[in-house]
């Protein structure tokens, strides 16, 4: 067994995953553990089920009737769900000071110590055109597809941030 070095990152396990399970059938979690080990990735099975869930991958039976894991297409994605559509709305009201944008960039500003909270909604909403999201400890930088959506973010998340929590958030 050849043994790779690849790093163990969540996000790297998950390129990997993305990889294994698109160029081979995939008939079991067991059998996506020995992939991955032979990649010289060691993973549990805890581990694996939620990378699984949040890859959202499906197991489907293929022609032929064997069954195997499936990721879906891009394309087929909603922006967000509706729970991490909350989280981002919760945090930009709670965390969002400022918003600029810089050709296809947009910069956020938040107090000391929030950034990595913010930009980690923005990373569960996977808001479309947004190619990358970096934190440092009072700012967030989020790199976008085009100089336009780099704009209509600022203003979407800069709306987001001055609306008041709903009746419900109040009481939780």
């Amino acid at each position: 067994m050849s043994m790779k070095t690849t790093p163990t990152t969540r996000a790297a396990r998950h390129s990997v995953i993305t990889e294994i399970i698109s160029s081979n059938q995939i008939a079991s979690q067991e059998a996506l553990r020995l992939e991955l080990l032979e990649r010289g990735i060691v993973v549990t099975q805890a581990t694996l089920s939620r990378d699984l869930d949040d890859l959202r991958a499906t197991k489907v039976r293929f022609p032929g009737g064997r069954q195997g894991y499936v990721l879906p297409n891009p394309d087929d994605v909603p922006d967000a769900t509706i729970a991490a559509r909350d989280y981002l709305e919760r945090w930009c009201r709670d965390l969002l000071l400022t918003a600029q944008v810089a050709f296809n960039q947009v910069v956020l500003r938040t107090p000391p110590g929030a950034a990595q909270i913010l930009a980690a909604s923005v990373d569960r909403a996977v808001i479309d055109g947004v190619l990358g999201c970096i934190a440092g400890d009072d700012t967030v930088l989020l790199i976008t597809n085009s100089g336009e959506r780099a704009q209509s973010l600022a203003t979407y998340l800069l709306n987001i941030a001055e609306q008041r929590p709903s009746e419900k958030e109040k009481n939780a």
